[in-house]
């Protein structure tokens, strides 16, 4: 296994674990409603054997923690990930129509590049 695989595919792993740990399948009619937290994950692997991540687990940032939408972002490789996590969840509640554009405008101010958007806009999946 390469470097890089191991780089990608533990984080990948653990968060996806971890998030998965987090949701709840209950369906009772309880006065409570927790939160749950989707997530997919799956990678590929190329001819060479080297794991390439072509899909990261994703979080549903209205349900999400802020630390669950951090480990997303570190498993998807995104720099400064608690930063950006900590941005996302003060400028919810996020629906699937505007979360671009609010995320463009919102995150612009802080001079976010195109590529660190895309990847954030990639692991967000709201319900």
């Amino acid at each position: 296994m390469t470097k890089k695989s191991v780089q990608f595919g533990i984080p990948l792993l653990i968060s996806a674990g971890l998030l998965a740990g987090c949701s709840s399948n209950d369906s009772g009619t309880g006065s409570s409603a927790s939160p749950t937290t989707s997530v997919v994950a799956s990678s590929t692997m190329t001819p060479g054997g080297s794991g390439s991540a072509t899909e990261v687990a994703q979080v549903d940032p209205n349900t999400a923690s802020q630390s669950q939408i951090q480990a997303a972002f570190e498993a998807a490789g995104v720099s400064n990930a608690g930063k950006w996590a900590k941005e996302v969840t003060e400028y919810g509640p996020y629906s699937p129509d505007t979360i671009s554009d609010t995320l463009t405008k919102e995150l612009g101010k802080y001079g976010i590049d195109q590529q660190t958007l895309d990847t954030i806009l990639s692991v967000l999946a709201p319900q």
